[in-house]
């Protein structure tokens, strides 16, 4: 489940959250605007961000996200920035984990306040553990309008309070868009360009440091058992983070007991361990000692494909016995919707629980698939694991 998209070297990649309509597009076009003066843009968009052709990136099989990206340094910080079409495509962003997201702008109308979207895309990433959300209220056509504008600001408190980014509910920026990427001159301290300033300030002061995913220990599923002789067994996985050395002691976790063994070649996709015949199976994985656990039980969002994408139409429903696709196996699950839900539907997400047939091994932020009749229904994202 890796990133084919090249992100720029030591780029933080973040996103813009929000209802469609609200100005996420104009924002990170003005947001182009004032860089290329304050800082440098990477990617080759210039000011023409809003005009870009929409990319499709391929999540799985039959199943993509529509966006626009920009890469950009300011302040000696490095940023890729996506940009989605619509409230699903930033459903399955955050979910699929694609591009790795660790920040956000979210973005709200100043008319159109709040919205069911707006709200849903910051309880997704309170749940997903991004770290850092810096708010724009986008006034537009509302700017001498004081009272809207007090109110619709302590609307966008409250939700953030509620999804959970109470110690950020505070640095709520507002500003409009349209006149920040309209305006023809090159003043970094005019009035039409300072909210803009304002957000990449509080973005180079706020957002996390990039990680980088080769320092990261490494995981390697097995999908094949290769060759097994005494003492030593050769398996073909995908090394998904990090890197394996041989001489490296590694732990093969899921489905049982932790083995402890060590690396003792590497070629390509294949890794030789120590061990004896019939001790590993497909579906466990070699990890650094310690760093994995298998779980059983664990808490998950999920997002059920549309019609379209995954060609059924099959939801999920409470003390449902959907199947759980991770490292390569699927395994009978039990589902627990919470209490307010009694079906998820096709298009629809949810934070649901899982207990599943076998323990594998998994974390926060670990990405699986799920499965009904055969078919896969849905993608889903580890939240917490039990």
């Amino acid at each position: 489940m890796t990133n084919r998209r090249e992100i720029g070297h030591n780029g933080l990649p973040i996103c813009t959250l929000g209802a469609t309509g609200h100005g996420k597009t104009t924002l990170t076009a003005a947001i182009a605007k004032v860089v290329a003066k304050i800082g440098s843009i990477r990617s080759n968009v210039g000011n023409q961000f809003e005009q870009q052709v929409p990319l499709h990136h391929p999540i799985r099989e039959g199943v993509s996200i529509t966006y626009r990206a920009i890469d950009y340094e300011t302040s000696g910080k490095f940023y890729s920035q996506i940009d989605c079409e619509t409230h699903l495509d930033i459903v399955k962003l955050l979910v699929s984990r694609t591009f790795a997201i660790h920040g956000a702008i979210w973005v709200v109308d100043a008319v159109d306040g709040v919205t069911q979207e707006a709200e849903a895309h910051l309880r997704i990433a309170n749940h997903i553990n991004i770290p850092t959300i810096i708010s724009f209220l986008n006034i537009r056509d509302t700017a001498k309008d004081d009272e809207l504008i007090d109110i619709c600001r302590q609307e966008m408190h409250d939700s953030l309070t509620k999804c959970g980014w109470e110690e950020q509910s505070s640095s709520i920026i507002v500003g409009d868009a349209d006149r920040a990427l309209s305006y023809k001159g090159d003043r970094i301290g005019a009035d039409h360009w300072k909210p803009i300033v304002d957000l990449i300030f509080a973005m180079n002061r706020c957002m996390p440091a990039p990680i980088n995913p080769e320092s990261l220990p490494p995981i390697m599923p097995i999908y094949e058992i290769v060759e097994e002789l005494k003492e030593r067994v050769t398996v073909r996985g995908e090394i998904v983070q990090g890197h394996l050395a041989v001489g490296q002691a590694v732990d093969i976790v899921g489905k049982g007991d932790r083995i402890k063994t060590k690396c003792l070649s590497i070629k390509e996709n294949e890794v030789t361990v120590e061990s004896e015949p019939d001790w590993l199976s497909v579906g466990q994985v070699l990890c650094p000692p310690k760093t994995i656990k298998a779980h059983s039980e664990f808490t998950a969002l999920v997002y059920l494909l549309t019609q379209e994408e995954s060609g059924t139409h099959i939801p999920l429903i409470e003390n449902d016995k959907p199947e759980v696709h991770l490292w390569g196996i699927d395994v009978p699950a039990r589902l627990q919707l919470p209490s307010e839900l009694s079906i998820v539907t096709p298009g629809a997400n949810a934070h649901v629980s899982f207990t599943l047939e076998l323990p594998l091994a998994m974390e926060v932020g670990t990405t699986f698939e799920v499965k009904k009749m055969e078919s896969r229904i849905g993608l889903g994202v580890v939240t917490a694991v039990v």
